[in-house]
């Protein structure tokens, strides 16, 4: 089976496709541009620079805490959430000559790592102070190793994804932590043209694949990385769904996720937590709600990965510092609180929130958090951004979107 990122592929690249990562590299660019004039940044300007590449969503809202902390400046351009926007970027256009971190999630470590773009972690460094007391269940997982156990990366952030909904328009109570099925996202009548379905095979197959195998209805191994029949099968069934009218819309952009609940022109959508959470900045505190789901979850990770040449430069010890800070507790407790998200060492975060004087509130809200990851990862299934089977799971996912 041939693979969409083989090195065949990804160095004979068509004019076009070099093209298009140019265009996506002058945005980062001018976001970068952008990042030296937020506040903070007169002040941080003779700090050391470290230079990231990647998703947003690992970015704090304000640099300014971490700049105070390690006494090293992060500017962060980024990127959307394609893996093959980000890969081209890094193989074709040599970003590893002006960047120092990579930021995205599981998956591309399979690949990038041992060809070359990617540098092994130090795990004794002596700035990655905290390694020692990380769990394995992050820095050895899947997000920042190979199958062969390099380590290519450290742990960032992760979660485990599912939908967002409107109790009131489900008939449930605004509190609940009832387990719901997914069948409210693709086989309910109660919701039948009032769900918003992602774009992004990568995203939004794997969640009705694990529906129809949690449930009997399809008989399928790795529901992250399909076979060409299994696709199959579940893309008839959306197909399917789609013209009984179950969705209302397939949208693409995160801001669509949030103007969606905001806007309440949907009861249901597979979303990211934080849409839900700024929805409800709108409309008020748990109008809309993040489920708990009966069958699983789609759950990620993020891993930062040092470029290659970057080791060859004089801000090394400051790029181990980044790292180090985010296995820390105020990267963690910032997170948290923002985005919702958890990652290693949250018992740290819990502690930095009660010794710098966050309310019983913003402590309470940490703790919860630690404990909706750890009940939510309990379940299946991993994501990747890489599978194996990706060119027929991609064209099981166009008939979907052609239908």
């Amino acid at each position: 089976m041939k693979d969409k990122f083989s090195t065949t592929d990804q160095v004979q690249l068509t004019r076009r496709s070099l093209l298009q990562s140019m265009s996506a590299l002058a945005g980062t660019a001018a976001l970068g541009s952008a990042a030296a004039m937020l506040p903070g940044a007169a002040r941080a300007a003779d700090m050391p620079v470290v230079k990231a590449y990647g998703v947003p969503t690992a970015a704090l809202k304000d640099w300014s805490p971490m700049e105070a902390s390690i006494g090293v400046r992060c500017e962060l351009s980024g990127t959307s959430n394609d893996v093959g926007v980000f890969m081209r970027d890094i193989m074709a256009s040599n970003l590893g000559e002006s960047t120092d971190l990579f930021i995205f999630e599981s998956g591309t470590e399979d690949i990038l790592g041992p060809r070359g773009f990617y540098a092994e972690i130090e795990t004794d460094n002596p700035e990655l102070t905290l390694w020692d007391r990380t769990s394995d269940d992050w820095k050895r997982s899947d997000v920042v190793t190979d199958p062969k156990g390099t380590q290519w990366g450290v742990p960032v952030i992760g979660n485990a994804d599912s939908f967002g909904y409107f109790p009131a328009k489900l008939g449930m109570a605004p509190d609940s932590e009832e387990e719901l099925s997914w069948s409210l996202m693709f086989d309910d009548e109660n919701t039948r043209g009032r769900v918003a379905f992602g774009q992004g095979w990568a995203y939004s197959f794997p969640s009705a694949a694990l529906y129809l195998k949690s449930t009997g209805k399809a008989e399928i191994g790795n529901v992250a990385d399909m076979t060409g029949d299994e696709a199959k099968v579940v893309a008839d069934f959306l197909i399917e769904r789609k013209k009984a009218g179950q969705f209302r819309t397939l949208y693409g952009a995160f801001e669509e996720q949030i103007q969606l609940l905001t806007n309440e022109e949907v009861d249901v959508i597979n979303c990211w937590e934080p849409a839900v959470r700024e929805a409800n900045l709108v409309l008020g505190p748990d109008a809309t709600r993040y489920a708990y789901t009966k069958e699983g979850y789609f759950k990620w990770g993020h891993g930062a990965y040092v470029a290659k040449q970057a080791m060859e430069r004089d801000n090394v010890d400051a790029i181990y510092k980044v790292l180090n800070y985010f296995l820390g507790g105020e990267y963690r407790a910032l997170q948290a609180r923002d985005r919702g998200y958890a990652g290693p060492n949250m018992d740290l975060g819990v502690a930095y929130a009660e010794e710098n004087g966050w309310s019983a509130e913003e402590v309470a809200a940490l703790k919860a958090t630690e404990a909706k990851v750890a009940k939510k990862f309990s379940k299946p299934f991993v994501s990747t951004t890489t599978p194996q089977n990706s060119a027929d799971i991609e064209d099981q996912w166009q008939r979907f979107l052609n239908a």
